[in-house]
C-alpha cells in the first residue's frame, strides 16, 4: 500500500476499530497458476497474547476454503468508509479533487480450523460479535441440526505479522480546511460521507 508518512498510522486502537466497523474482508493471494485471487470473508478481530488474530468460515461447498487451504500466508484487506473531497473546500481555487478513505491491510500465516469443538467456539466468538441474543437459539437447536450445521463450514484463522494502516483524511491540509471537509462530509446525505466525517473526528480528538 503506498503510505505517505502524514496518512500512515500506527495507531492498533484505530486498526482494531476498523476491523470492527468493517469486518467484510478480501482475502488476498496466488492461485495455483500464480494469478491474484481474491474471496470475501467476515472476520473477527482476537488480540490475545499470540498478537492479532483474525478469526473466520467459509461454507465447505465453497470451493475457495480449498484456495485458502493451500496458502500459506494471505493478505486481508479491510476497506474503510470513503469519500469525494472537493476543491471548493480550499482556500486557494489552484486545487484538484481528491478522495479521503480508511484501509487496513494484514498480512498473516493462514491455518484451518475443522475440529468441531473449535468450529463451535468459532461461531460462538463471531454470535458474541455480531449478535449475542442469537447465542441462546443456537444453544437451543436440535443438537444433530448442530452437528449438520457445524460439518458443512470451514473455519480458519489468520495470525498476523504485519499490518498497514493508511488513513488518507486531510491530514495534509490547513486546519480550516480540514473543518470544512469534516463539516461538508457530516452534512451530506450519504451514510459513506457521514462515516468518513467520524473518522476525520477522531483523528482530531
Amino acid at each position: 500500500m503506498y503510505l505517505p508518512a502524514h496518512f500512515t498510522s500506527t495507531d492498533f486502537k484505530h486498526a482494531l476499530q476498523l476491523i470492527d466497523e468493517q469486518p467484510l474482508a478480501l482475502l488476498v493471494g496466488p492461485d495455483a497458476q500464480g494469478q491474484s485471487f481474491g474471496t470475501h470473508a467476515p472476520l473477527v478481530a482476537l488480540n490475545s497474547g499470540d498478537g492479532l488474530l483474525l478469526d473466520g468460515h467459509m461454507a465447505r461447498a465453497n470451493p475457495h476454503w480449498g484456495w485458502l487451504s493451500q496458502q500459506g500466508r494471505v493478505l486481508a484487506v479491510f476497506s474503510g468508509p470513503s469519500a469525494y473531497v472537493s476543491p471548493r473546500h480550499y482556500e486557494s481555487v489552484k486545487n484538484v479533487p481528491t478522495w479521503n478513505y480508511a484501509a487496513l491491510h494484514a498480512y498473516g500465516e493462514v491455518e484451518l480450523i475443522d475440529g468441531e469443538a473449535d468450529k463451535d467456539g468459532l461461531l460462538k466468538r463471531l454470535i458474541g460479535r455480531f449478535e449475542p441474543d442469537y447465542a441462546e437459539q443456537w444453544r437451543g437447536l436440535p443438537e444433530e441440526f448442530q452437528h449438520r450445521m457445524l460439518g458443512a463450514i470451514v473455519g480458519f484463522r489468520i495470525r498476523v505479522t504485519r499490518w498497514e494502516l493508511k488513513l488518507k483524511l486531510s491530514q495534509n491540509r490547513a486546519a480550516v480546511e480540514r473543518q470544512r471537509i469534516r463539516e461538508a462530509l457530516a452534512a451530506s446525505d450519504r451514510a459513506e460521507d457521514r462515516a468518513t466525517a467520524e473518522w476525520m473526528a477522531r483523528l482530531e480528538a
